[in-house]
């Protein structure tokens, strides 16, 4: 599947552009998969597991609620010079990641082989908002919105 079909005829971006954006598509065995720091392999995605409809965050990884327990997904990873505004769908909530090397990918819970990998703008403390967004046939796969921008400097 190309993840970015999975997205044909839904304008993600209509009142704003992100900086950057990746698609991604992979498949879920346990409900979860995580939005990690670098490409992948080492992130501590134990302490990051989402509990019900939501997402959750250590620090280095951030879980990922899915509706299935076993499917494909698809995910558009984008990152905002500012705050990002606000996606389609439901929102499955905010955390935060360090992003020590400026990368950023989406594992799931075998570690996969890497992925396309998302490059910020600066490295350090990343807000992340996720929305999941309905499917749009029954054969679609379950198709989420990652939203990434550093964090504002606090004084």
């Amino acid at each position: 599947m190309d993840p970015e079909t999975a997205f044909a005829g839904e304008e993600l971006f209509a009142h704003a552009r992100p900086w950057d954006v990746v698609y991604d598509a992979l498949w879920v065995s346990h409900s979860e998969f995580w939005l990690v720091a670098g490409n992948g392999p080492g992130a501590d995605v134990v302490t990051a597991i989402p509990e019900g409809d939501s997402v959750k965050g250590n620090g280095e990884a951030i879980g990922i609620a899915t509706l299935g327990s076993a499917g494909r997904i698809a995910v558009a990873l984008s990152v905002w010079e500012a705050s990002a505004p606000d996606g389609q769908g439901t929102l499955l909530g905010t955390s935060r990641i360090m992003v020590p090397d400026r990368e950023l990918a989406v594992v799931n819970v075998e570690g996969r082989e890497p992925g396309p990998v998302l490059v910020v703008l600066d490295e350090g403390e990343h807000e992340v908002k996720v929305w999941r967004l309905a499917p749009g046939s029954a054969d679609d796969p379950e198709r989420y919105d990652v939203r990434v921008w550093l964090c504002p400097a606090r004084g």
